[in-house]
């Protein structure tokens, strides 16, 4: 019997010994759960701050995309409208040009014209003349 109450004794603080044992277990595997948490959480919080940072980031790079795409496009405008300007005087200056040499080209062909009316009419007169000479001399 005493064999017995040693072993119940021994079981007892083995039993004892175990559940003192699981409670710094339990209490260590609370923390390592709440530390783990914590953890996870601060892996959590830097994933959202690294994603908000990116996004500020990716953000600002659109609005120096669209500020640069206003520049161009202000840019193409004022070139266009210089180019515009200046067809409108080189088409100006071309019709009054065109002009100018339509009217230089009527002028050259009246002068031509008179030209050769002085030229034939001298020539007839000339011709008119020595007939005349000719005719009074046989007479």
């Amino acid at each position: 019997m005493m064999r017995l109450i040693k072993i119940l004794a021994i079981t007892f603080l083995f039993c004892g010994s175990m559940a003192l044992a699981e409670e710094p277990a339990v209490a260590s595997q609370a923390l390592t759960a709440e530390t783990e948490l914590k953890q996870e959480l601060a892996v959590r919080d830097s994933v959202m701050q690294e994603q908000g940072n990116a996004c500020s980031v990716e953000k600002d790079s659109l609005r120096a995309v669209i500020e640069t795409e206003k520049a161009k496009s202000e840019n193409w405008e004022k070139s266009y409208n210089v180019v515009k300007k200046n067809n409108e005087v080189c088409a100006q200056m071309l019709s009054t040009s065109i002009g100018v040499n339509v009217n230089k080209k009527e002028k050259e062909d009246n002068d031509r014209r008179a030209a050769a009316l002085a030229t034939s009419s001298s020539f007839l007169g000339g011709v008119g003349i020595g007939l005349l000479i000719m005719w009074l001399i046989m007479k």
